[in-house]
């Protein structure tokens, strides 16, 4: 059950029992569509090492309280260099979660995505691509798409998984939920 004083008891009716989260990557392109730099102007793999991190962190407090539920981290990587990669290797390798790493093939989508203006918009079109196989392929309950440039704050799974489960279950059916980003927008 779920107690939120204005509402009172919810009977959870639609329990987690296992959650994907497809963290998508690509540690060598900056912001190629927008005439702007990014926040702290560090290079792209500080952002992704940091919030890989956080996110980490958040999987970790949610599993205290959902002890149950599987979660499974998928980390869909777009041509990241062999360095930067050994960098979010030896973050995973000190974690105890079921993490794995997966290459986006640009070839497999070439025929398939129409021509863009530039490479970098097209490895989008195909990461995004290749995310949603992957989360279309998932046997898990939820499935959580993030970023690579996204600090989490370290409840912020936990409160995605149970207002998940309470919304869902108030309604009787299943919701899709966006977290806000730029909170000070």
């Amino acid at each position: 059950k779920s107690i939120v004083l204005p509402l009172g008891e919810v009977k959870l009716t639609r329990k987690i029992q296992s959650l994907s989260i497809i963290f998508r990557t690509n540690t060598n392109v900056e912001i190629w569509d927008q005439n702007k730099k990014r926040l702290f102007e560090l290079p792209k793999i500080e952002y992704t090492l940091r919030s890989l991190n956080s996110l980490l962190k958040s999987i970790n407090f949610c599993k205290k309280k959902y002890p149950m539920i599987k979660i499974k981290l998928e980390i869909i990587d777009d041509n990241t260099n062999e360095t930067n990669l050994n960098k979010i290797i030896n973050i995973i390798n000190k974690s105890e979660l079921d993490i794995n790493i997966k290459k986006l093939e640009h070839d497999k989508y070439r025929n398939f995505i129409k021509e863009q203006k530039n490479e970098q918009t097209f490895s989008n079109l195909a990461s995004l691509l290749f995310c949603f196989e992957v989360a279309k392929k998932s046997d898990e309950n939820l499935v959580f798409f993030v970023e690579d440039d996204y600090l989490h704050f370290e409840p912020m799974m936990e409160e995605m998984v149970s207002s998940y489960e309470r919304i869902a279950s108030q309604l009787n059916k299943d919701i899709f939920m966006c977290p806000a980003d730029y909170p000070y927008l």
